[in-house]
């Protein structure tokens, strides 16, 4: 029925390799939920391209890229929309992010969040699903300045790079502290560099109320907020959620963040919260998150679902190929190591790293359904991402059963029914 739309949203996609035969079958109720959607979305957490091109100078934590012929292997969930906008969008540079631009296009799939311009890393993906059109946004709010896409002027050229918000963070002190802190800044000569440089115009000064140390702003007034969206950044994408929703039935949101509220890390970024709910007023109607790599709250605003972080959908982080000299030189191992040898380096030995805490490997996937605008019906489904596999097996999703479904049902009922609104 056309008054009628089934929307799915999974967290991070970080694939890196094919699939092994043995999850050809275990993979299909996992696909079959995610078929029965018109609209599937996930976020492509990795770079599509065959090690041609240079790695950045930083990257997203590890060097993410998937062999181009791989992408068949994602395919296979059905999935029509791929969000871009990550912090590893630009783990392989400009090259690695045009060659998954250009794959996607090969492909002829839906996505958005990168672009060889601000103008295109911005603009929405359009979808016709049940005779509805849809408007898909993917934006960043965890990255490396030097992944910010950027405009032409009329004599230099556009930047590729992803959709970003900024925002600002401010740590609030006493005013006792407060002149502790200026009287240390000065016995250290912490600032002198920065006062030069405002001093000299290259930088602004700052703002009344507020005293940099280092890279950290600090105030003393209680009632200033903790951390804040860019106000440019802000209405900049809010203008076009506007646009779309005036051209569209509907438009969904996928937000990469890996902040917390310094509470705890399950809870979302104060900045995260007015995001979301000033993207539902211009008129998003469901918002999926991602980028901590583990489940947080899912809060309804106005009747609009908004999913902080649906952790992991794959997870393949130990099976990345290649790694290029910088990650080496990081964990002090041989240039020419493998991949498999840098990555124990890093993990001391296997004793810390993301792959040993089960919480990474439990999502949500959600089947939401629209009925003439307005969400009529939310499905949430466990997900088990095989964690006590330590084999190819390791980090590829499963619908929970059993044991695996109630640990993960008690942690998703825990969550949001402990999250503060």
């Amino acid at each position: 029925m056309k008054d009628i739309l089934t929307v799915t949203g999974t967290g991070d996609s970080l694939f890196t390799a094919e699939f092994p035969a043995e999850y050809s079958s275990l993979m299909q109720p996992v696909a079959a939920l995610i078929k029965s959607c018109d609209v599937r979305m996930t976020n492509l957490e990795t770079n599509l391209s065959d090690f041609q091109h240079f790695a950045s100078a930083y990257s997203g934590g590890t060097w993410i890229n998937t062999p181009t012929a791989c992408f068949e292997y994602l395919l296979r969930f059905g999935f029509n929309y791929f969000g871009t906008a990550n912090n590893h969008a630009m783990d392989y540079s400009y090259g690695g992010l045009l060659s998954t631009i250009d794959t996607l296009d090969k492909y002829q799939v839906a996505h958005s969040g990168t672009g060889r311009s601000l103008d295109e890393a911005e603009a929405p993906a359009i979808l016709e699903a049940n005779g509805l059109k849809v408007a898909i946004f993917a934006v960043d709010c965890s990255f490396k300045d030097a992944s910010r896409a950027g405009r032409a002027t009329h004599h230099i050229p556009a930047r590729p790079g992803v959709n970003y918000l900024r925002h600002e963070r401010l740590y609030k002190i006493s005013p006792e502290e407060m002149a502790l802190l200026k009287q240390l800044a000065l016995q250290t000569k912490i600032n002198f560099t920065r006062q030069m440089s405002i001093d000299t115009g290259f930088l602004t000064p700052d703002p009344e109320g507020i005293f940099v140390m280092g890279e950290q702003k600090y105030t003393s007034d209680p009632n200033a907020k903790e951390t804040v969206c860019n106000p440019k950044d802000k209405e900049r994408i809010l203008g076009l959620i506007r646009q779309a929703k005036a051209a569209c039935e509907y438009v969904f949101l996928l937000v990469h963040c890996h902040d917390n509220d310094g509470v705890k890390h399950s809870n979302p970024a104060d900045y995260l919260r007015e995001f979301a709910y000033a993207c539902i007023d211009a008129g998003v109607s469901a918002i999926f998150g991602g980028g901590c790599h583990e489940l947080r709250p899912r809060e309804f605003y106005r009747d609009c679902p908004i999913y902080y972080s649906l952790g992991d959908f794959i997870y393949q982080g130990l099976t990345v190929k290649h790694l290029p000299a910088d990650f080496m030189e990081k964990y002090n191992t041989d240039i020419f190591a493998t991949a498999p040898e840098a990555l124990l380096a890093r993990s001391r030995g296997n004793k810390v790293g993301l792959h040993l805490h089960k919480e990474n490997y439990q999502t949500i996937l959600p089947k939401l359904t629209f009925r003439n605008g307005k969400l009529d019906d939310c499905q949430e489904v466990p997900v088990y991402l095989t964690f006590d596999r330590k084999d190819e097996m390791n980090g590829l999703p499963q619908i929970a059963t059993g044991t695996e479904k109630e640990e993960i049902e008690h942690i998703w009922q825990k969550l949001n029914s402990s999250f503060k609104l």
